[in-house]
């Protein structure tokens, strides 16, 4: 069988996305992860992107990796939580062979190989789960599967990455096209575990704040991607904003509440298939993330991303930076077939990287 998810790219709402309650704006990108798994007598691992080859594993409880490198256990840490944690789901569970491989975790620019920021470790953690569901006789085609294969991904990222981010982007990569999301709370789901409930148990269970509404896409509707060839740590970028949350609490909350207003607005714009209400507030969301990271001393809006935003509102379309910042990615959204042209000239020209991706349908799903 052969399983893909796909990355994930934020629209609107970044950071504000963190507090419960906040509304996020997000879109699956068509950069996807891709496992091939079948049943097999020993559990067998490779990841092509890491150039790790039939690395065995026994679980008892537990995965343990049948091997003594620090490197490879590393890097196999969000397949150990998947794996872990699909198997506490199902009780009785097959072994299995599973190869997985990435469209996107990174591109060569320059002769070297550098990381884009579409969310791999998510939709590797996304695949990995529906491929094991899928060899258990689960259709994860249906709407009830995905949301199982996204509460057991999210456990098994969330607290493999440290207990840091919101799963927007296990939601992308299971769902597909362009939602509203809202975060699950994560102290509920802390406090699951600390009582020692039972995997199945807490998936059966209704997620306190989780939502995902499935937005159209406009017509006419064309998203552009710029990397700036800068990447970002965004779990130490989350840290450095907690420490201002509990410094500045009415400048956070403020422009949190800001941020969530105009997400809120951008909706109904978008439901109502009003382009220039679509990229006003596109616009509007930049100079809050702006004003947040010069607050919170935190570098969201880099020199790189501030550039590629400006460009593309010079150009008529709405320019803003993508998800946490720092580096990675900016988009560009418009309406018009010659302005994103024009975007994507005036990008290369000031040595931004046009990235060959755009927004995708189809969440997780196989491959026939």
């Amino acid at each position: 069988m052969k399983i893909s998810a796909p990355g994930k790219l934020f629209l609107s709402g970044e950071w504000a996305v963190l507090e419960m309650g906040n509304p996020g704006i997000v879109t699956a990108v068509n950069k996807r992860v891709f496992c091939e798994i079948k049943e097999a007598e020993k559990i067998t691992v490779t990841v092509d992107d890491f150039e790790i080859k039939n690395v065995q594993a026994d679980f008892d409880g537990k995965i343990t990796w049948k091997t003594n490198s620090e490197e490879v256990m590393d890097r196999l840490k969000f397949m150990k939580g998947a794996i872990e944690t699909v198997f506490k789901y199902l009780g009785k569970h097959k072994n299995f062979r599973i190869r997985s491989w990435g469209e996107m975790s990174q591109i060569e620019i320059e002769g070297e190989m550098r990381k884009i920021g579409f969310g791999s470790s998510a939709a590797s953690v996304v695949a990995t789960v529906a491929s094991i569901l899928a060899l258990h006789g689960h259709d994860i085609s249906k709407r009830t599967t995905k949301d199982v294969i996204y509460k057991l991904a999210t456990m098994a990222h969330y607290f493999t990455q440290g207990k840091v981010g919101s799963a927007f982007d296990v939601a992308a990569s299971t769902y597909g096209g362009v939602f509203v999301y809202k975060r699950f709370d994560p102290k509920w789901l802390e406090k699951q575990i600390e009582k020692g409930r039972d995997v199945k148990s807490i998936v059966e269970s209704e997620w306190p704040g989780f939502y995902v509404e499935e937005l159209g896409i406009p017509k006419d509707f064309i998203l552009e991607i710029g990397w700036t060839k800068e990447s970002a740590s965004t779990s130490d970028m989350v840290k450095h904003m907690q420490s201002f949350k509990n410094s500045h609490q009415e400048d956070y909350k403020r422009i949190y509440e800001d941020i969530g207003i105009l997400v809120k607005d951008l909706i109904e714009y978008w439901k109502s298939k009003d382009r220039e209400g679509i990229l006003q507030t596109l616009r509007k969301n930049e100079d809050y993330l702006r004003e947040l990271g010069e607050k919170s001393g935190v570098g969201i809006e880099t020199d790189g991303l501030r550039q590629l935003s400006r460009i593309a509102n010079n150009c008529g379309a709405a320019g803003k930076l993508s998800g946490a910042g720092g580096g990675d990615c900016g988009i560009a959204v418009m309406f018009d077939p010659d302005i994103a042209e024009a975007v994507k000239n005036k990008w290369k020209e000031n040595g931004f990287y046009v990235i060959d991706a755009t927004m995708d349908k189809n969440g997780v799903m196989v491959h026939q």
